[in-house]
């Protein structure tokens, strides 16, 4: 007797005999080029051109003043999440629905992710519900921030994340979290190419991060990169992201706890040749979408 999901799949297959994947990396450009460059020059790991260039790329295809290359999605959040200056006991706010690194990093900060219900419509927080959860559970106290009356903790963020690259009504999400002070951190790993009102994902909170690895709109392997519009997060960024190292011609000097979350060149290499073909490729998924 086949089992429900085995049920389903035969289903599947009988509706879509071609084999319409979910998601399926595609190197169709200057994938091998840009590699076998890292590799002819030795330049393959944490610093290299092709690391500066992704990032300018990545600035100037989403509009963000600054973007930092990143190791994978996961480091890139939690880095995010560190920038944001989330601490131990805190409450971060994410959605029910999401991968799990979303609720993990938080944890990782010592937080307690906070999980709210999502829209029907966009499968990211639905801001209404959000502000109707917070007048029952929360308060806004002498200090300015938003306490949890049932737990006693502060509710410092909420990470807002863009289910399958539909962007959340962020219109709606960033007035409530205005009302309550709460900041935004958005966890765009899945919306590269997506735009809310003509402004691309990732630059409506504080900070904003991508993710690139084998199963995202573009792949470099593994990787992830954050954005943001303050200069300030975005020096700091890159100095804990290249373990708080401090230039000196030959000491190595750190000057707080960092992380070795840079992306490697011949990573940001491929990434590159994929940015560059990233229209096509959103072609493609609309295309993949519509099959389905």
């Amino acid at each position: 007797m086949p089992t429900t999901s085995e049920l389903i799949l035969s289903r599947l297959q009988d509706l879509f005999p071609n084999g319409a994947t979910l998601h399926e990396p595609l190197f169709e450009g200057n994938e091998w080029q840009y590699v076998k460059e890292c590799i002819d020059t030795n330049w393959v790991s944490s610093v290299g051109k092709f690391v500066d260039r992704f990032e300018q790329d990545l600035t100037t295809f989403t509009g963000a003043k600054h973007a930092v290359a990143i190791v994978n999605g996961t480091s890139s959040l939690h880095l995010a999440l560190i920038l944001g200056e989330i601490k131990r006991d805190d409450e971060v706010l994410v959605p029910a629905m999401t991968f799990i690194a979303t609720a993990n990093t938080v944890s990782y900060c010592g937080a307690t992710p906070h999980f709210i219900d999502i829209s029907r419509n966009t499968l990211g927080i639905d801001p209404y519900k959000l502000d109707d959860y917070l007048t029952e559970i929360a308060e806004i106290r002498n200090d300015g921030f938003t306490w949890n009356k049932n737990t006693g903790k502060r509710i410092l963020a909420c990470v807002s994340m863009h289910t399958f690259g539909h962007p959340v009504d962020m219109d709606g999400l960033n007035s409530v979290c205005q009302k309550w002070n709460i900041i935004i951190i958005e966890d765009a790993a899945e919306s590269l190419g997506s735009y809310y009102k003509t402004k691309h994902t990732g630059n409506f909170g504080k900070l904003g991060i991508f993710s690139f690895n084998g199963n995202k709109i573009i792949t470099s392997g593994g990787g992830g990169a954050i954005i943001t519009n303050d200069d300030e997060l975005a020096v700091r960024a890159k100095h804990l992201s290249t373990t708080a190292k401090t230039p000196h011609e030959w000491e190595f000097i750190h000057d707080e706890i960092g992380y070795n979350y840079r992306l490697p060149n011949i990573n940001a290499a491929l990434a590159c040749a994929q940015l560059e073909s990233l229209p096509l490729y959103i072609k493609r998924k609309r295309h993949l979408a519509n099959t389905y």
